[in-house]
């Protein structure tokens, strides 16, 4: 998806669209779940499984989502923002 991304950004740029994406760690949704397990079990989990310690908030996945998108944003193009909670640190 990144390179996806990056290739898409280049070809776009020129019209003044800009392409960006989010890699983004276990997020407080059903899919960060295992099967047949419960938040709490997956937060237990998430401890010791990411360096933060937790999982990411939706809060968190769109706050970095709308600076993408935003002005201050405007020199980034084809980037891959990695939000995990520091698993790919």
């Amino acid at each position: 998806m990144s390179a996806l991304s990056r290739a898409t950004a280049r070809e776009c740029i020129g019209q003044g669209i800009r392409i960006n994406a989010i890699s983004p760690g276990p997020i407080d949704t059903a899919m960060s779940l295992l099967p047949g397990e419960t938040e709490d079990a997956r937060t237990e989990r998430m401890k010791d499984a990411l360096p933060i310690g937790r999982v990411g908030t939706l809060t968190e996945a769109a706050s970095a989502v709308i600076w993408l998108a935003s002005p201050e944003a405007g020199f980034t193009v084809g980037h891959d923002l990695v939000i995990d909670g520091g698993a790919a640190a």
